[in-house]
């Protein structure tokens, strides 16, 4: 078993060098300038804006755990797609699959209707962390199960077998098959999105700034919010 584990682990590592020699050139960039006529869309509030600061500035990534943070204007994006996700279904749940840097920059009055699913301990004191293990999908508090509008999901790893697991435990989470999902994760796998959710990728991308290879943003569900380019990259 433990030969098989360092093979898998072994796979993803060339797998994700692959993938970042084949994007190498592109970089992000600061600035808000227009892109094709266009804006990045701006944070809902102040108070948005000021927690999402105060996450990137507190918080350290964790290497070991594979995290690599969102930008603050990616955030505040993704944040707004999901506020039109609700608005679509008309509903406040959301489960943050491994997407930390999201839950924990929304207001107080959104949080507590909402998770946080992560395997990262270090957020066990606040009332709305759940401790998750992919390898253990199904293994979710029976309180959580079928109570969600929408599912925000980014696994630490890009493999079809990582994603599948998250597939079923978002699942498991979403009240019915019309719910919503946001995924992020290389556009190598549109395929696999669209197979596991149904969704398609969105013009705008995010920034991860200390990660080497580009990310795109795939949701089920039109949104306004993901309709432009990132200002912050260069395409």
């Amino acid at each position: 078993m433990a030969s098989d584990a360092t093979n898998d682990a072994g796979a993803l590592v060339r797998e994700l060098r692959e993938i970042s020699d084949r994007h190498s050139s592109w970089r992000n960039r600061q600035g808000t300038e227009e892109v094709n006529g266009a804006r990045a869309v701006e944070p809902s509030s102040s108070e948005e804006e000021s927690q999402a600061n105060v996450f990137l500035s507190r918080t350290n990534e964790n290497r070991d755990l594979n995290q690599y943070w969102y930008s603050k204007n990616t955030i505040e994006t993704l944040c707004n797609a999901m506020r039109e996700g609700l608005k679509i279904s008309k509903g406040r749940r959301v489960a943050f699959l491994s997407t930390p840097s999201l839950y924990f920059s929304l207001s107080p009055e959104e949080k507590e209707h909402c998770a946080v699913l992560d395997y990262d301990t270090s957020w066990e004191s606040c009332s709305g962390y759940h401790f998750y293990d992919y390898n253990y999908p199904t293994k979710i508090e029976d309180s959580l199960l079928g109570t969600f509008d929408l599912v925000v999901a980014d696994p630490p790893f890009i493999s079809r077998s990582v994603w599948e697991k998250y597939a079923i435990t978002a699942r498991l989470l979403l009240k019915d098959n019309n719910s919503h999902i946001i995924a992020t994760t290389v556009n190598e796998n549109a395929s696999l999105m669209e197979s596991l959710f149904g969704c398609k990728p969105a013009l705008f991308r995010p920034s991860i700034p200390h990660l080497v290879y580009q990310y795109s943003v795939f949701t089920n569900f039109p949104s306004l919010a993901l309709a432009v380019k990132n200002p912050e990259l260069q395409e």
